[in-house]
């Protein structure tokens, strides 16, 4: 198959870079070619190069409005056009796309990580199916490895220090960090990083996109092929979900890094998401109820039992490598095409 994924700056450091890059080692994987659809990009032309099977886009980044007959067309060609969507669509300048979801067929499946409870009102606003495809682990990059000494910690925590994330950081890792061997890795948690941001999202919007790929790479604390290793290394691994001040996770998802941590070897500790219990069973992960000291008990028994910590990560790793990589995604989206 040949396959066309709209992703504006692939070489960014937003989640929608390193779910691009997973879907892309999926297909690849599998024999299939995956072309970016990049900002300043031609869709048409695109399209008349590439003849591709499969476009991948999302609906808030595609103006699905001036692209109505061009997507028409590509769907009577023989492109199935899958379409990422949220719901409600909020921001007012979006009125114009979700009266379209609501009256025109714009795409053949309508997707998303968030889970299906979530996404009832779009099915019955719209009239459309809603397919979850969650999230998965890179068969290029996750997988268990030999440890690392540089990487060998107590606790590890790899993700970008975002807003959402601030009761996690004040209530979590930093008190761990006074008793415990702890190492945070990823975007925003320095000075500089903070102002090489700016710096990148400046460029992006004065179009000087190969500047702020440039940037970019200078941002990446770790290395992608050495996410495993870390992982691997560390001995307790964490995950927190993107929440509110009150604890409630509105953007209902099971997130990249519940997948990647056990595909990389690692031993997963996060707060309790009830629909991660449709991809772990428990003795799987270990997740702990968000309020109280629930978590932080948790820790301090499993860095004293190793053969407990050992057992739930190879069963977790085990069921990751099974069932979690986006080679299970790109077959799951072979299954949807088929049906179509």
């Amino acid at each position: 198959m040949r396959v066309l994924y709209h992703i504006p700056y692939p070489n960014g450091l937003g989640a929608d870079r390193w779910i691009y890059d997973g879907w892309k080692d999926g297909f690849t994987s599998l024999g299939h070619m995956v072309h970016p659809l990049q900002q300043g990009d031609d869709l048409e032309r695109s399209c008349l190069t590439l003849k591709p099977d499969l476009f991948f886009s999302a609906i808030n980044i595609l103006d699905v409005r001036a692209r109505l007959p061009l997507l028409h067309a590509m769907r009577r060609n023989g492109t199935r056009v899958l379409l990422w969507v949220h719901w409600p669509l909020e921001r007012p300048i979006d009125a114009v796309r979700a009266d379209l979801l609501r009256h025109e067929d714009v795409a053949d499946i309508y997707f998303g990580e968030r889970e299906a409870e979530q996404m009832a009102p779009f099915e019955r606003d719209t009239g459309k199916r809603y397919h979850v495809i969650p999230h998965a682990a890179s068969p290029r990059l996750h997988f268990p490895t030999n440890a690392a000494r540089e990487y060998q910690t107590d606790v590890v925590y790899l993700g970008a220090n975002l807003r959402k994330k601030r009761w996690f950081v004040r209530n979590v890792l930093r008190p761990l960090g006074k008793r415990y061997r702890v190492a945070l890795w990823g975007p925003q948690w320095t000075i500089a990083d903070n102002l090489w941001r700016i710096a990148s999202r400046a460029c992006k919007r004065a179009d000087m996109g190969r500047l702020a790929a440039h940037i970019d790479r200078r941002r990446i604390s770790l290395p992608p092929e050495r996410e495993n290793a870390l992982y691997s290394s560390a001995r307790i691994s964490l995950n927190f979900h993107e929440r509110e001040d009150d604890g409630s996770q509105p953007h209902y998802i099971v997130n990249q890094r519940t997948l990647k941590i056990p595909a990389c070897g690692g031993f997963q500790m996060c707060y309790y998401v009830p629909a991660i219990r449709q991809y772990f069973a428990d003795g799987e992960i270990v997740m702990a109820n968000i309020d109280g000291q629930e978590l932080m008990h948790k820790i301090e028994y499993f860095l004293r039992h190793e053969d407990a910590r050992r057992e739930i990560q190879q069963r977790g790793t085990q069921r990751a490598l099974a069932d979690h990589m986006y080679t299970n995604r790109v077959e799951l989206v072979s299954r949807l095409v088929a049906n179509l």
